[in-house]
């Protein structure tokens, strides 16, 4: 069993409001309205707050459906006492039973704090008029459709008159002349708004005109659009038809209706001008109810006997003896527990299995999010290592080179020219190494495939540094200002050739180790400043990619706390 509508309504809400206050944090931790401005609808966590805020939305307008009374259709054929049954429900004479009132439009009661009529025209315009200008206007077009009546009447007569008393004939030249000459309201629905409550404060009443009258289409729409909505049908029937061939149509037009929708409609038939069957024979009660109980047993979830008549005059004069002859309280306890009842709980029930159905699909999308989520953390946290892994073995294996290029032996320029083809070598493989490991990385690191940030240039340069020339020329004229030795032994590093040459090579070696410690230094300092530009191109489309493809990087921690909130509200949800 549920509580009260109105406490179902508050629990569902606050549900709903739990979820979209996490909704409302993830917000905050993103650039959420730039981001939607800018259509950047690659962005995981836009999509995923948008799906739930869908689901949300549609949820939470069937959710205040909770807010609204019930639909209660009342049908039946013309004459049968709807305008009265109908003053009996509002506890007041708020409906004329007069000629027209039921048979041209649709008539709406619903409760308002302000009273006034909504006038709807076939062409779908509506007038909103206070009751005494609506009633005034209604009442025009009431005058309109007698005068058009008596006017066909007086043709029948005539008609008649002129001995074709045939009752087929006639009936054929009555139905022809009310098609040319009965007038026709443009108007196709009412919504009275009153004050009273009572039953307003539940429902919303319906009332259709007579299935037996001719309808426009728009207005045959309506009351079929109605019916399907309905959470309460009462047929009413006319006691004194149950034993004529009317019964039969009321039965093809309660198959007619019911085929409208797609589930059995609770409805109750209400059996009316008992008073009528009462007076003429008593017997007839009983007859009249066998034969109510043999039509409508198996079509209707109640049958109820009334005279409404009696009871509409029963409420009026206050006559509480003539209100239980007339049985009209037992259509109020039908109505409660065939409708309000039902209807409460097929409502609620509804709510529950759509939150049910939201539940699922938000959760399934959470679980998604959060796979491709920890998926790119893991890769967002792989390019930070193999990027500072790569970089360091390329060190390494740099620093090892050079390394190697100091303890070769370089006495001669064949050497030197050799050291230098050894350092262009050098350029070319790290240049080479740059790049791949930068492109490897720029792709790993650009997880939303739409985002594009500028290259940069992974190229080095170090082979022209000023350290990779050895100056012989200021050398010799260094050493020839103190010794003709030297000049000897220069000469001799010229040289190709220098397997039996024999000279002091200590000063050659000290210089060319002097300029590669240079050198090398050098380009180290060279090698970790393209090394710290990279890192900060590869971290910059890390982050700004992340954040494209989610948020920013930091707030996946509070992200997926607010997004563990939402699943534990539907886990607690009964």
């Amino acid at each position: 069993m549920y509580l009260s509508r109105e406490e179902e309504l508050s629990k569902l809400l606050n549900l709903i409001d739990s979820i979209e206050h996490n909704i409302i944090k993830i917000k905050e931790l993103i650039d959420y309205n730039n981001i939607y401005n800018k259509k950047s609808l690659n962005n995981k966590t836009i999509k995923l707050i948008e799906n739930i805020n869908l689901q949300i939305k549609e949820n939470k307008e069937s959710i205040n459906e909770l807010k609204f009374p019930f639909l209660l259709f009342i049908v039946g054929s013309g004459n049968y006492g709807k305008s009265t049954l109908i003053n009996i429900l509002l506890n007041q004479e708020t409906v004329k039973t007069g000629d027209l009132p039921n048979t041209w439009k649709l008539d709406l009661f619903i409760k308002s704090e302000l009273e006034k009529l909504q006038i709807t025209y076939e062409d779908e315009r509506t007038v909103t008029k206070n009751l005494k200008e609506g009633n005034k206007l209604l009442k025009k077009e009431e005058c309109k459709f007698k005068e058009s009546k008596r006017k066909v009447a007086k043709m029948v007569n005539e008609y008649k008159s002129l001995n074709n008393r045939d009752i087929k004939i006639l009936k054929k030249y009555k139905k022809e002349q009310e098609e040319k000459y009965l007038y026709k309201s443009k108007i196709i629905q009412i919504k009275y708004f009153i004050k009273k409550s009572g039953i307003l404060d539940e429902f919303i009443i319906v009332d259709t005109p007579g299935l037996n009258q001719n309808l426009i289409k728009d207005t045959v729409n309506r009351m079929k659009s109605y019916y399907v909505k309905a959470d309460g049908v009462i047929w009413l029937v006319d006691a004194q038809n149950l034993v004529s061939r009317e019964s039969n149509k009321i039965i093809e037009e309660i198959n007619e209706m019911d085929e409208l929708g797609t589930e059995e409609k609770n409805k109750i038939v209400v059996i009316n001008k008992m008073d009528i069957i009462r007076n003429t024979d008593s017997d007839n009660v009983c007859k009249v109810k066998k034969r109510a109980c043999e039509l409508y047993e198996n079509k209707f979830k109640d049958i109820v006997f009334i005279s409404a008549r009696e009871g509409l005059e029963g409420i009026i004069k206050n006559d509480s003896n003539l209100i239980k002859k007339s049985n009209i309280d037992t259509v109020f306890k039908s109505i409660d527990d065939n409708f309000s009842k039902v209807a409460k709980e097929k409502q609620i029930s509804s709510k529950y299995k759509n939150i049910d159905i939201m539940k699922e699909n938000i959760i399934r999308e959470i679980n998604d999010y959060k796979r491709c989520l920890y998926k790119d953390v893991s890769t967002y946290n792989e390019v930070e290592f193999q990027l500072e892994e790569k970089t360091k073995n390329l060190k390494i294996y740099i620093v090892t080179y050079l390394e190697d290029l100091k303890n070769k032996h370089y006495l001669s320029k064949y050497d030197l020219d050799n050291l230098n083809k050894s350092i262009i070598d050098l350029e070319k493989i790290c240049s080479l190494k740059l790049e791949q490991i930068y492109n490897f990385l720029y792709l790993k690191s650009n997880l939303n495939k739409t985002f594009n940030i500028k290259k940069i240039n992974t190229e080095i340069y170090f082979s022209k540094s000023k350290y990779l020339i050895f100056d012989f020329n200021k050398f010799y004229k260094t050493q020839n200002q103190n010794t003709n030795q030297m000049e000897n032994i220069l000469n001799k590093l010229t040289s190709k050739n220098l397997n039996n040459q024999s000279y002091d090579e200590s000063l050659i070696k000290n210089i060319v180790s002097k300029n590669l410690n240079n050198l090398s230094k050098e380009i180290i300092i060279i090698l970790d400043e393209k090394i710290e530009m990279i890192k900060k191109s590869i971290n910059e489309i890390k982050e700004k990619s992340f954040e494209n493809t989610y948020l920013e990087y930091k707030n996946v921690k509070l992200n997926i706390e607010f997004l563990n909130n939402i699943e534990s509200i539907f886990i607690k949800m009964r």
